[in-house]
């Protein structure tokens, strides 16, 4: 009997989520189609081009909204079997509240690991290829350009900056180099060179000059040999200061963490962002927490009723994720607990309702 009410209990909540999920994403994109479709009109962008810009749109669309379809699915699912004393019934027969939240925690785990796998290997691509179908139709911004850098300037631990005028990514070429050394504060060496390039994993200067600075005096040493860097930086981590983090999956943006840290910058928005990757996933799990025991005994909540519910929960849960965000981001917070705040308050918040719902 019990396997049979799970089942049945599980049917309704995955009916009504998969009617939420369709009508988030058309509402979602329905709205930035009103923002942003007169632009590719305007542009004259190709309709087979604007209908792939939104197909790409669609992956980060349906894990930026799978919570709330997530949350609406448990307040209309269980409200509906709450109105028709279909929860009395199960309570006769001995299926308790923790028995049908287990039911639906269960898929709450399952969805936050679907969210994650999509937001990681799809969402990242697909943002990657929107991007550039916005920046080279709408901003007339051609991919090759992306790959050109101009005035880097780099630190590279523990004593040199190194600044070039123009970067080439296709080529791996880096002009009008400077390559300055540093001993207790003070500039003891500099290498000014025309051409830096990318070769066997290891950065190469061909010609050049060499000024070496001993107090007041100077020595210049023309370079007639190739010299060898083995500098931390590689030609594709140059080109990754310009990638929004939306566009990086958590594994690349942990290893520009690393880079960030190496070269002495601050990571505090960045590692906010990181943990966030994985927390936000989970949010499905908690919102199930929270919702189930809000509408288990409410058997004379309307659709109406519940609908509020759900507009309340998801204002005051993303308000939660966004203000983490912005405290994890300005050091207000360490990024893990800014990160954290959203999931950890409705957690908190879920248990003690849980305790106080009449069983």
């Amino acid at each position: 009997m019990r396997s049979i009410l799970t089942k049945y209990i599980q049917s309704r909540f995955i009916a009504v989520f998969v009617f939420c999920v369709l009508g988030v994403i058309i509402l979602f994109l329905s709205i930035d189609m009103v923002e942003n479709l007169d632009r590719f009109i305007d542009k004259k962008v190709p309709w087979n081009i604007t209908a792939l810009y939104y197909l790409y749109y669609i992956p980060y669309v349906i894990v930026l909204t799978l919570p709330v379809a997530t949350l609406l699915a448990a307040i209309f699912s269980i409200g509906t079997l709450a109105k028709n004393n279909e929860i009395v019934a199960m309570k006769a027969l001995g299926f308790s509240i923790y028995q049908l939240l287990i039911t639906l925690l269960i898929i709450g785990l399952g969805l936050s690991m679907f969210a994650f796998i999509l937001g990681e290997g799809v969402v990242t691509k697909t943002n990657k290829k929107k991007e550039n179908i916005w920046r080279t139709h709408i901003e007339n911004i051609s991919s090759r350009h992306t790959k050109h850098l101009k005035d880097l300037e780099i630190q590279e631990p523990p004593d040199r900056v190194i600044t070039i005028e123009y970067y080439d990514g296709e080529r791996f070429e880096a002009r009008r180099v400077k390559i300055e050394t540093f001993h207790n504060y003070r500039l003891i060496s500099r290498i000014d060179a025309s051409l830096m390039w990318w070769e066997n994993d290891v950065w190469k200067i061909k010609e050049g000059y060499q000024r070496l600075f001993d107090g007041d005096k100077e020595k210049v040493i023309p370079i007639k040999q190739p010299m060898v860097f083995h500098f931390s930086f590689t030609p594709n981590e140059l080109l990754l200061a310009q990638i929004k983090p939306d566009e990086m999956d958590v594994v690349e943006l942990y290893r520009f963490i690393r880079k960030i840290r190496l070269l002495g910058g601050d990571d505090q928005r960045w590692m906010t962002d990181f943990y966030l990757r994985i927390a936000f996933p989970l949010a499905n799990f908690f919102i199930i927490l929270l919702s189930v025991p809000l509408v288990y005994n409410r058997r004379k909540k309307s659709l109406t009723i519940g609908f509020g519910i759900s507009l309340a929960i998801c204002f005051f849960y993303f308000g939660l994720i966004k203000m983490g965000q912005v405290m994890g981001e300005s050091g207000q917070l360490p990024p893990l607990l800014g990160a954290c705040l959203g999931n950890g308050v409705v957690g908190i918040g879920s248990m003690v309702n849980l305790f106080k719902t009449r069983k």
